[in-house]
């Protein structure tokens, strides 16, 4: 089940749950004495996994990375056998 984090727009008292997917989201303060409303917080996630060995530098962008990759290297001198076979017989 995941928490969720909430903010009092009245007092600005911040606090967590947890709850069910399926749950309705909180309407009202949890503070003592405080009815005010209240709005679900997003935060962004806690950890970022950067370099090698995760899936979001190896394969989540795998056919754009190949598509950069071609684009950035100079175009090479074709060297197919008829070139190689004419540059032969000079």
């Amino acid at each position: 089940m995941p928490i969720y984090e909430y903010e009092c727009q009245e007092c600005g008292h911040r606090f967590e749950v947890r709850q069910g997917f399926d749950d309705e989201p909180l309407t009202e303060c949890q503070r003592d004495g405080c009815p005010g409303p209240v709005r679900r917080v997003f935060s962004p996630p806690a950890i970022i996994f950067k370099g090698s060995g995760f899936y979001t530098t190896d394969y989540g962008r795998g056919k754009n990375k190949q598509e950069s990759a071609t684009a950035e290297r100079p175009s090479e001198k074709s060297d197919s056998p008829s070139e190689v076979a004419k540059a032969g017989t000079d």
